[in-house]
């Protein structure tokens, strides 16, 4: 050290020198990156502009994880086949009409398996209707369509579609993009220095702490954040999937290849969107991830309404109170 040089002088000198760049100024102390302030205002007014939209698609799309299972286990399929047994279609006809009103019958539809059940159309005061029967047994297996398929196809329809068909898929295209750059921005925004990261994976404050909204917040957030990006990601395919379709016959010199370079990943990415691997445990785990960025909705505007909105609100009233008061003064000088 030279003389006349304290150590306060000598850091001051090294975090001028040119070798503290922005890279090594985020690694080591983010919170001093202006980049950094930029970068959560533009998480957090994504974040509230899009926040009750964040939470309908996240506790929709919780909502139809079991949409296949439901499925299965609301509509029976299956009968038990007597073996030799066929029937023709006049005798399902018949079969039908022993078990519903002979008037309602309209139509009877034969399956092209023996084991499968058999599907009639009843019609009654101009409402048609869509029902089961075991033809073995003879036995009215009930609705094909019921209530609760049907709320949970509204539901996909909500959730894939905003119930607004191409325009519904076309907005949630865009809400893609825009979640991309909120899970993105939100990481960088958590990054506490490379000192500190693994502190700020858990939750550690008092739970009536003001720190504690905080830091569950970013721990959600940076926990689910690579899950959020293969929905938002696969969100963006789904709304615009020639732009990526091109890609992939760009860089495939076989149209006759049954898989083109690069479609296993998006495969995979779809298949992760929906759960859709493993067994029910990760139905049931999909389930609770899917709700996690309502979650976070929800601790963000509570953050955002403790530390700015009420502030802005209690600031505004002092200044009505003070407008009020000077107003009354003034009409008491007047008098």
């Amino acid at each position: 050290m030279q003389p006349g040089y304290s150590p306060t002088d000598m850091s001051v000198r090294d975090e001028q020198s040119p070798n503290h760049s922005l890279w090594h100024r985020w690694v080591n102390a983010p919170q001093k990156v202006g980049l950094r302030r930029a970068l959560f205002q533009v998480h957090l007014w994504i974040g509230l502009a899009l926040g009750l939209y964040v939470v309908m698609i996240s506790v929709t799309g919780s909502a139809v994880v079991f949409r296949r299972e439901l499925n299965l286990w609301l509509v029976p399929r299956t009968v038990v086949a007597t073996p030799g047994v066929t029937f023709t279609p006049d005798e399902l006809q018949a079969i039908a009409r022993r078990i519903f009103v002979p008037e309602q019958v309209k139509t009877v539809t034969a399956p092209r398996r023996p084991d499968r059940s058999v599907r009639v159309s009843l019609e009654h005061d101009g409402r048609v209707v869509e029902r089961l029967f075991d033809p073995y047994a003879e036995k009215d297996l009930g609705l094909e369509f019921p209530p609760l398929l049907r709320a949970e196809e509204w539901l996909v329809d909500l959730h894939d579609d905003l119930l607004s068909g191409l325009t519904g898929r076309f907005v949630n295209g865009l809400a893609g993009i825009l979640i991309t750059v909120l899970g993105i921005t939100g990481a960088v925004i958590w990054w506490p220095g490379r000192h500190r990261w693994r502190e700020s994976l858990v939750v550690n404050a008092p739970l009536n702490s003001r720190k504690f909204l905080w830091q569950l917040h970013s721990c959600i957030g940076i926990w689910v954040f690579a899950l959020v990006l293969v929905w938002s990601i696969t969100a963006i395919y789904f709304a615009f999937p020639e732009p990526v379709e091109a890609v992939f016959d760009y860089f495939d010199p076989d149209p006759t290849n049954s898989l083109r370079p690069g479609e296993p990943v998006l495969l995979a990415l779809i298949q992760l969107h929906f759960g859709r691997f493993g067994g029910l445990w990760v139905r049931w785990l999909w389930v609770f991830l899917g709700l996690l960025p309502a979650v976070l909705f929800v601790t963000g505007f509570a953050l955002w309404w403790t530390r700015v909105a009420r502030r802005w609100l209690a600031a505004a009233a002092r200044r009505g109170e003070a407008n009020a008061t000077q107003a009354s003064a003034v009409a008491e000088s007047g008098e």
